[in-house]
């Protein structure tokens, strides 16, 4: 169960910004402090009596309105206030109870604190949208203000990024499928359209993944309006803002509806990556692209994203309606079917949630369990299981496991001793679903017993340990041996140089992707894009220029409209000195999808002043 309606605990910070020359009221707001406080086990006593200690929270079973409303349990807490489940008698209901602490060291700051409160429940009560919990009841009693709300039973998106983030990128990114975060940020764009429709427009001004709920139904909740306040043109106020998910504006104290644009795209961009924007380069505001994190997503969807993450309003989508049509009209989400195999003419170079068209980059070799790279057997087989080892390659070709399996235990009963048998059953073992990856080390090990100068094998335990184990230091031993036994393959040195990748070998990991690509002249375009982006990427992180121009350069040469290769070369003409160079390029790429990425505008305009034009 979710603190529903919590407090931040993320880093939440105060700004004055009110405009000079401007009169009005400021929205002076308390600050908000991040929860974590226990629930207390005092008793429901009288809170707020004069002279006498205030508990902090309710006890179960305090009954509250004329006893409509019963506490069960404490959900959320936090400097500011409280939240708990508690049950509407009168419907015999679950809701959700928010409660105003009144601990404040001076009637001001009770008053800003009581107004505050006030708003949220006055701007609560107007608003009826599919995303917005309803609020049932607004009332003060015994010197404290309640709010009652629909209780969702959920989790934030911060929780389910913790629970079900799993599908891997590059350099430790690890996120949520596009699928689901499309459905999202369309839900949240309607709810932000909806907002700021309203009259004056109200500006959520806090969204984050911990202030947004989703149900079992994966319905999205916005939660937690503390700090939402209508819009008024020219006057600003003390605003409140989470770091990593504020735009610029909002730091000098200038929301406006597009602030909320920027917010759900540092949103959608932490669900898909983990990334956080503490390490943004050059700013706070210089997030990567994130198809540079997770090559699996759309081009498409990556655009939307982007595009709402523009540090200048007048780059974002100019409304949540817009950005909403623009995810509506998004193409289907199609995949890339497996690569053909180098070694064997079989195999699975791309993570199943590769997208149609998406140009390969580095750490995109990220397969699940289930597409463990099976190959044939390697040598002719004359003795009596000859027949039944033939039938359990076909069923494995034909991805029917079982059938399989049940073929090389016939063989198995025949010739107990052969090493191929027993690199089947390891093939079977790691096809399964779910996997058994412990057997099937079992397997090839014993068959390396019989056959220890059988290169394949060494490299299909390198797979176990890489893929279905994700352990790329454990399966570098193992894809090493196998280049031993046979330095033509060009599917290892390939694994060979991820795993170096995943584990910050940079030139380990450069000499095995050069050793692939050597190899690789007569492979579909698609591995060699991968691979040629692989090596342009990690040479640049090794300062060797010349290495990544060459290796961007053939990028181009297979796939002219790739606009983040374009993007890369320029950046090492730039570091080579030759500016002219890096600006052409860059200039492709400026008039391109990737046009309204601040990196992309910086060095274009960047270099333009440097060349004085």
């Amino acid at each position: 169960m979710s603190n529903n309606y919590s407090s931040d605990s993320e880093h939440v910070l105060p700004v004055s910004g009110v405009q000079s020359g401007q009169s009005g009221v400021q929205n002076n707001a308390p600050d908000k402090v991040p929860h974590g406080d226990t629930p207390s086990s005092a008793s429901a006593s009288v809170p707020e009596t004069e002279g006498k200690v205030v508990p902090r929270r309710l006890a179960s079973g305090t009954v509250l309105s004329g006893s409509r409303y019963k506490i069960d349990k404490l959900i959320a807490s936090g400097g500011m206030g409280a939240v708990y489940r508690a049950i509407d008698t009168r419907f015999n209901r679950p809701c959700a109870v928010k409660e105003m602490l009144d601990e404040f060291n001076n009637e001001t700051e009770r008053a800003q604190a009581v107004e505050w409160f006030s708003r949220e429940a006055t701007l609560l009560l107007d608003l009826n949208h599919p995303c917005i919990p309803r609020v049932r009841d607004f009332f003060a009693e015994n010197g404290r203000n309640y709010l009652v709300m629909d209780f969702i039973d959920g989790h934030t998106l911060a929780e389910i990024l913790d629970l079900e983030g799993n599908v891997i990128g590059v350099n430790g990114a690890r996120g949520v499928t596009e699928a689901r975060a499309r459905s999202w940020m369309r839900q949240v764009s309607s709810v932000l359209s909806y907002l700021h429709s309203q009259n004056p427009p109200i500006i959520f001004r806090d969204l984050k993944p911990s202030n947004i709920m989703v149900t079992n139904r994966d319905e999205v909740k916005l939660i937690d309006f503390g700090i939402a306040r209508t819009f008024q043109s020219q006057r600003q106020a003390t605003v409140i803002m989470t770091l990593g998910y504020a735009p610029p504006e909002q730091l000098h104290g200038m929301p406006e509806p597009r602030s909320d644009i920027y917010a759900l795209g540092a949103t959608i961009h932490r669900l898909l990556t983990r990334h956080d924007a503490v390490n943004n380069k050059p700013n706070a505001f210089a997030f990567p692209a994130v198809r540079l994190l997770r090559p699996d997503l759309s081009p498409a969807f990556e655009q939307v994203v982007m595009k709402s993450l523009a540090p200048q309003l007048n780059f974002r989508w100019s409304s949540a309606a817009e950005l909403e049509r623009a995810l509506i009209n998004l193409p289907p989400i199609t995949v890339v079917p497996p690569l053909a195999s180098p070694t064997s003419g079989r195999g699975n170079e791309v993570n199943s949630g590769q997208q149609q068209g998406a140009p390969l980059t580095p750490g995109i070799h990220v397969s699940s369990p289930n597409l463990t790279p099976v190959r044939p057997v390697s040598s002719p087989m004359a003795g009596p299981a000859a027949q039944h080892i033939t039938t359990a390659m076909g069923h494995l070709s034909a991805s029917r496991i079982e059938a399989a399996h049940d073929s090389v235990k016939w063989a198995h009963s025949l010739e107990p001793q052969n090493a191929v048998v027993h690199k089947i059953f390891g093939q079977v073992f790691a096809r399964r679903t779910p996997p058994q990856p412990d057997l099937a080390l079992q397997a090839y090990n014993r068959s390396l017993q019989l056959n220890p100068n059988d290169a394949e094998t060494h490299k299909l335990i390198g797979d176990i340990w890489y893929f279905l184990r994700q352990n790329p230091f454990q399966a570098i031993p193992a894809y090493t041996q196998s280049l031993r036994l046979n330095a033509q393959d060009l599917e290892a040195h390939d694994r060979l140089g991820q795993c170096f990748e995943k584990t910050n070998q940079v030139e380990l990991a450069i000499r095995e992707y050069q050793e692939a690509v050597r190899l690789a002249p007569t492979q579909p375009a698609l591995l060699r894009l991968r691979l040629y982006f692989s090596l342009g990427q990690l040479a640049m992180r090794a300062n060797q220029w010349s290495v990544a121009e060459n290796a961007f350069v053939q990028v181009l040469i297979l796939d002219a409209a790739e606009p983040r290769a374009r993007f890369l070369l320029s950046q090492v003409y730039e570091r080579e000195g030759k500016l002219e160079d890096a600006f052409r390029e860059c200039g492709y790429v400026i008039n391109g999808p990737l046009g309204s990425t601040p990196a992309v505008q910086q060095l274009y305009f960047n270099l333009k002043n440097r060349l004085g034009r």
